[in-house]
């Protein structure tokens, strides 16, 4: 698969891999902060300039609003819009990869904690009104003029075509308009290139920190394993293997569930704070509940359409469902132990 790839996509995706493997183990301060920063002024007038020339051109839409609970994709395959909807759409649903974000990277760039709740709440709305815009920027596109497009230029371009068309109404040239907001988008998909793998980095650190019952320990296995740079050898080598092997793309629906059993397990977290405090949880129970359904479902229906086609994929939902179990059992002792212990409080 390496082979056929074009010489310049390999030596791109091997300067992707070392800036993201020296980007995981520097300081947060260092790159992750003044990219993003840097980055942000692009995000934000892309957006800007897109909302304006969407309000201005009023686009009508031509996409189908709803085509059937089973639809054919881009290639021409059919797929159930139920479950896998919901971890398709898996940052636009609900995130736990935002959530990891927000405690493990967004945390350490906050001068204020009072400066915490616009910065999520805002941020949130920010990537509705983006979600919008790209839903728009191909819904004015008959079915035909969008798989045409999707199937020989890729997603980004798709994006980028639509929102360039309707900056035209603003005085911006259609290629410039292009070239900007291909830039704009290439620049933020960077900024999850590296904080992916630092959350990734982290993540496999905590599977190998010193046990509470055994506070003295200190194995040379366990500290080897625990090394910055062997975790962010793991992250970046496994990324690798998926780019090279040609399995990254079909593996996308099982991100989306691990996505989403990530963000089940948040919820769980704030269930638990929340009963511990008497208040009102069912609002981040009823969602836990159903999230934490819905990925299952999806990864059932995965490992059955996958087996026997893409190993990489099939493992990788034969171990989320079994996190999921896990994840299930925890929810349950978790909180029938609360649940006990708040009775015996009372």
């Amino acid at each position: 698969h390496v082979q056929a790839m074009s010489k310049a996509r390999v030596v791109w995706l091997m300067v992707l891999f070392l800036y993201v493997f020296v980007a995981s183990v520097l300081p947060v301060w260092l790159l992750l902060q003044p990219r993003d920063y840097l980055n942000s002024y692009l995000l934000y007038v892309m957006i800007a300039l897109g909302f304006l020339g969407i309000c201005v051109a009023m686009p009508t839409l031509r996409m189908p609003a709803f085509a059937g609970w089973v639809v054919e994709n881009t290639k021409g395959k059919p797929h159930a819009l139920f479950p896998l909807l919901f971890v398709t759409v898996a940052c636009g649903a609900c995130s736990g990869f935002h959530a990891l974000v927000a405690s493990g990277t967004s945390a350490k760039q906050i001068a204020d904690e009072r400066h915490i709740l616009p910065i999520g709440y805002g941020g949130m709305l920010v990537e509705g009104v983006l979600a919008v815009m790209a839903l728009i920027s191909v819904g004015y596109l008959s079915r035909g003029e969008y798989d045409l497009l999707i199937n020989t230029k890729g997603n980004v371009a798709a994006f980028a075509s639509g929102l360039a068309h309707f900056c035209t109404s603003l005085g911006l040239p259609l290629e410039t308009g292009k070239t900007f907001i291909a830039l704009a988008i290439s620049a933020f998909l960077l900024t999850t290139l590296d904080t992916a793998t630092r959350l990734t980095r982290f993540t496999w650190q905590e599977l190998f920190l010193p046990r509470e019952d055994t506070p003295g320990e200190s194995r040379p296995a366990r500290r080897l394993l625990g090394h910055p740079l062997v975790a962010t050898s793991v992250a970046v080598g496994t990324a690798a293997y998926l780019a090279f092997s040609g399995d990254s793309t079909p593996i996308w629906p099982v991100f989306g569930a691990s996505n989403q059993l990530l963000a089940a397990l948040t919820l769980l977290a704030v269930t638990l704070y929340l009963i511990r405090r008497k208040s009102n949880f069912w609002i981040a129970f009823l969602p836990m509940a159903f999230m934490l359904i819905i990925s299952v479902w999806a990864l059932i229906v995965l490992l059955i359409a996958n087996w026997g086609h893409c190993v990489s994929l099939v493992v990788a939902s034969m171990f989320l469902l079994i996190m999921a179990l896990v994840l299930a059992i925890q929810a349950v002792r978790s909180l029938a132990t609360v649940s006990t212990t708040s009775e015996h409080s009372t």
